[in-house]
Parts: structure tokens; C-alpha cells; sequence
């Protein structure tokens, strides 16, 4: 096909959608609330039901990805390769290659077992969820190597009340300040890497619960030198998603928002970046 082709084909539907939301963009609002409404009433959020999107604070908790973001492997796993221009074809078209685990993304069941479920198959209503936020700032300051334990668990429902149904429970180490820096990695010189996570038997305690999730806003799960990916293996397989990289959990409460996980949905997935939203 020629690009001129191309050129005109995109032009057409362009205007055709231009179209359809300009006569639609009433229905669509009202379908958009609909489906929402159904969405956090099948997942018991934190946010007044009784809102309207336009009352609510939407946060935006993902990375922006891009060919340098640091990778758990220390190799580059984002590509784009420009296949169109808009000065050379009058649009602009990338292709990408990523691995599933790069910048902000979803663990699957899948990633850590042999059959669990894999992205396209964990049920929608397990992908909006009450946050609770664990701040072990301090703690990481002092400590690369420091984990979320039950103790963490324990003094959070100490202050804050039992944890929510269906929550996703995410770490706030602090560690978003060295993104840009080695020490998001925090490799030794024999190639350890220093950074905080989950330790196993907090995972455990959350097992004994309803929480669908757990996130990180380090590159993994477990802490940076686990030898075994414990807590890897302990959740995962469970039929619970874990989110890494998350961003701006310092902008979050304690509790009181509800996260929704942008999960992608391709077959046989086992995992993927992820937009990750905040409503309040």
C-alpha cells in the first residue's frame, strides 16, 4: 500500500471520529459514569460513590517510559523505532519493543507460576482497588536493604483501622528521588543491587486477607538482594497481581483513594507497563 494511501485512509477515519464524539460526547460521558459507578461497586473503592468524576482528584501514579528508564537487568528493555513522520507522511506512527517488565507495570500470576493467570486473564473487577499506602521512608533512608514487614502492616492498621476489602497494599520507601540516578539499581561492585521490597512473611499476613494486590515503587517486589524472589513466589501464585515502579505514592494518603490499574490484556501476557491512576 502506498503512503499516500496511508495518508488519506488516517485522514478519513480522523474526521469520522471527529465526528462521532462531537454528536456523542454527551452519551459517552453518561456510559463513561455508568460503567464507572459498576466498576467501583464491584470493587468496594474508597471513593464517595456518590462523587461525579468531575468532583473527583484523579492522580496519575505511572512513570513516564522511555529508552534509559532503569530496568531490573541493567539493559535497556524500551525501543521505539519512528516508522512515519508528520513532516515526511503528515502523521507521526512509532513502533515499540518492550519487555513486559519495564518502568511502571503489572506482575501477572503467570510471572512467577506455571499456570497462573496471565494479564489478559485477571478479572477486571481485581483492577480498581482501595490504596493503602505503608510510608518506610525513614527506615529505607537508613537502610537500602529495609523491607515492609507485619510490624509495618501492624502500625499502619494500628493508626489507620483494618485494612480495606480487596485492597492493594504499596510501599512508600522514598526510593521514586533516585530514578534518575544509579542508585534506583543501587548495584554493589559484585553486582548485588541494595533497594527496599516487601519482605516474605508480610506478604504472608496479606495472604490471610482480601488484598488483590501489592506494589513498589522500586523494581521489584522483593527487596534488591534477595537470592529466591520469596515473596515473588508466595504472592504471585496465589492468583494476586504485584505493581512495580509505581510513582507519587508521596502525593497519596495514608488511605481514602481508590487505584486503578491500566492493565495491559495481551494473550499469554506475563505481566506489562501499566497506567496507573489515582481517584479521590
Amino acid at each position: 500500500m502506498c503512503n499516500q494511501c496511508v495518508i488519506e485512509g488516517v485522514k478519513r477515519t480522523m474526521l469520522s471520529r471527529r465526528r462521532l464524539l462531537g454528536g456523542g460526547a454527551a452519551a459517552a460521558a453518561t456510559l463513561g459514569l455508568a460503567g464507572s459507578a459498576l466498576a467501583q461497586d464491584a470493587a468496594k473503592p474508597a471513593v464517595d460513590a456518590g462523587k461525579s468524576l468531575a468532583d473527583m482528584a484523579i492522580s496519575d501514579l505511572t512513570h513516564e517510559l522511555h529508552p534509559d528508564f532503569p530496568t531490573f537487568f541493567g539493559e535497556q528493555q524500551f525501543f521505539m523505532e519512528q516508522k512515519f513522520s508528520y513532516e515526511k507522511d503528515k502523521f507521526n506512527l512509532f513502533e515499540l519493543r518492550v519487555n513486559e517488565h519495564t518502568g511502571t507495570h503489572v506482575d501477572a500470576p503467570l510471572h512467577f507460576s506455571a499456570d497462573g493467570q496471565s494479564v489478559a486473564e485477571i478479572p477486571v473487577e481485581k483492577l480498581m482497588a482501595p490504596l493503602v499506602v505503608i510510608d518506610i521512608k525513614a527506615k529505607a533512608a537508613d537502610d537500602a536493604d529495609a523491607q515492609v514487614t507485619p510490624d509495618d502492616i501492624k502500625a499502619w492498621t494500628d493508626a489507620n483501622g483494618e485494612l480495606p476489602e480487596n485492597c492493594c497494599v504499596a510501599m512508600n520507601s522514598g526510593w521514586q528521588q533516585h530514578l534518575d540516578s544509579e542508585k534506583f539499581r543501587n548495584a554493589d561492585d559484585k553486582g548485588v543491587m541494595h533497594f527496599p521490597g516487601f519482605h516474605v512473611e508480610a506478604a504472608q499476613m496479606l495472604l490471610e486477607g482480601s488484598a488483590v494486590g501489592i506494589a513498589v515503587d522500586t523494581l521489584s517486589l522483593d527487596f534488591g538482594q534477595s537470592p529466591d524472589f520469596a515473596v515473588h513466589y508466595a504472592w504471585l501464585p496465589e492468583g494476586r497481581w504485584g505493581l512495580e515502579c509505581i510513582a507519587n505514592l508521596d502525593a497519596m494518603p495514608a488511605v481514602g483513594t481508590t487505584l486503578i490499574l491500566g492493565a495491559p490484556k495481551h494473550r499469554g501476557g506475563s505481566g506489562g507497563p501499566s497506567r496507573v491512576l489515582a481517584l479521590s
